[in-house]
């Protein structure tokens, strides 16, 4: 499923700075580290959006990336990232075993068939490869915030275990995270849903008190130093480990 195409250019404005991206970011790097990522680590990001987790990922080797969007490609390569493709999660243009890292970050809620998308991510993981997986969690809190995103569905944890583990996929962290920023979240959910109508969302991205920025990003760096010993829980996001 596509985003509207307005979607990609306010992220493309946003997402370097925006609490959402640079929070969930510092999750990431906390559960990258844990994992035994060697020299010359291949990376393919899937759902690559504006390319905004490049730089993060390029830490940890040489990256590559695709997104089904024409429009997400086109700003991936404004920011200078050439090596992005426009193609289908179902069908990645890439051979059987070729990357030591995949992620998928806050796709799959996308996808009408999330089971096979999950398949081809496996196909060209390495044997021994890591998947690292974001995604929204806790099915209660679906609301219309979720269906003008585009999502869905949101995923308890034992949905994530089962389906890793009905492609073969070992499970080895699912963590919560905006744990701490979660009232934040739900008073921002209900006050769109009640005031802000559908281009609130869509468009603006906006923290209820632009001041709160640094608050929030304070608040899931605390989360991200947690995260790396070990998994929490209460949050609306998860975020997943597994290996081929």
């Amino acid at each position: 499923m596509k985003l509207e195409k307005r979607a990609y250019a306010t992220m493309f404005e946003k997402e370097d700075g925006h609490w959402w991206f640079v929070g969930r970011r510092k999750i990431i790097a906390s559960l990258l580290d844990g994992l035994p990522l060697g020299e010359g680590c291949r990376i393919l990001d899937v759902g690559c959006g504006t390319g905004g987790n490049f730089p993060l990922l390029s830490r940890y080797g040489e990256v590559e990336g695709c997104d089904y969007a024409e429009e997400a490609v086109r700003f991936c390569n404004l920011r200078g990232n050439a090596r992005v493709r426009e193609a289908s999660i179902y069908e990645l243009p890439y051979a059987d075993n070729s990357y030591d890292l995949v992620t998928c970050l806050d796709v799959l809620e996308h996808l009408r068939l999330d089971h096979p998308a999950l398949w081809e991510l496996k196909r060209v993981l390495k044997p021994g490869g890591y998947l690292l997986l974001t995604l929204p969690g806790r099915p209660e809190l679906y609301s219309d915030f979720d269906c003008l995103a585009g999502h869905l569905r949101r995923y308890t944890r034992e949905d994530v275990r089962r389906l890793l583990l009905s492609v073969g996929l070992k499970p080895l962290r699912i963590t919560s995270y905006t744990v701490l920023t979660h009232p934040f979240i739900l008073y921002y959910m209900r006050r769109g849903n009640i005031v802000g109508g559908r281009g609130r969302y869509i468009q603006a991205m906006e923290t209820l008190f632009p001041a709160s920025h640094r608050v929030l990003i304070g608040l899931l760096g605390m989360e991200a130093r947690l995260v790396r010993h070990f998994d929490l829980r209460g949050g609306s996001s998860l975020a997943v480990t597994a290996k081929k």
